[in-house]
């Protein structure tokens, strides 16, 4: 399962689109706000640092893993390793690993493009933090997309997750702060698990710790996204 593991980044890392749209876009997009907005080294700065590495590594679990799955699946690619001593319940664990791991350098990148570029400055501990909470934060993220994969021909998936990380990405204030949202949108946004997850790494910042009232809204919609994959995934298998 090593190997597989290991074949499976390397395969990932060497893919122009993951590249360009799941590393790149969130770097680009982030000096770019910033820098047309003048964020320089302000709070807002780190908040939308934050925003987007989350945006990122939401990518990298919706598009990457559901629709990669999805693609092996219509390809026969799963039906192959069927042959092999490897089982269905291996491969998943295979590209949930592959997910958490490939989410690291989004989130790296970006959050030393926050400090190399805008300046931002945060104790050491805030910085260490911050990355395992965007990775847990990911998680429903990844487990929409695997019930994805597991849902949808190659052509479906993939359009279907670009479509759900945007609208979540917008709607969960990744994009823009939900401050600016009129009231009935800003009411919508908050019962999103995309808001949510950025409001873990959201209250590190303000200097609060990160398992408010918000966080039971950010586990509810774990759970039932989890129970969604573990269902598709028996149903495929």
């Amino acid at each position: 399962m090593g190997t597989y593991l290991l074949l499976e980044v390397r395969r990932t890392l060497r893919s122009v689109p993951f590249l360009l749209y799941t590393v790149g876009f969130p770097v680009g997009f982030y000096l770019l706000f910033t820098q047309v907005f003048g964020g320089g080294a302000s709070n807002w700065a780190a908040q939308y640092m934050v925003s987007m590495a989350l945006y990122g590594a939401m990518g990298a679990g919706l598009t990457g893993v559901g629709a990669r799955i999805a693609t092996e699946r219509t390809r026969g690619w799963t039906r192959t390793l069927a042959l092999t001593p490897l089982r269905p319940a291996g491969y998943l664990v295979i590209k949930l690993a592959a997910s958490v791991l490939l989410t690291l350098p989004v989130i790296l990148l970006v959050m030393l493009a926050g400090f190399a570029v805008n300046g931002v400055r945060l104790p050491v501990s805030t910085w260490l933090l911050l990355v395992p909470l965007l990775w847990l934060a990911t998680l429903p993220f990844t487990a929409l997309g695997i019930a994805i994969g597991y849902s949808a021909r190659d052509e479906v998936a993939n359009g279907v997750s670009i479509v759900l990380l945007f609208a979540l990405s917008i709607g969960g204030g990744l994009w823009m702060p939900v401050q600016l949202f009129p009231g009935w949108l800003a009411a919508v946004a908050k019962g999103l698990p995309s808001y949510r997850a950025g409001e873990l790494a959201w209250r590190v910042l303000d200097g609060h710790q990160p398992f408010g009232a918000g966080a039971l809204v950010f586990a509810g919609w774990l759970v039932a996204l989890l129970a969604l994959a573990g269902w598709r995934f028996r149903r495929a298998s």
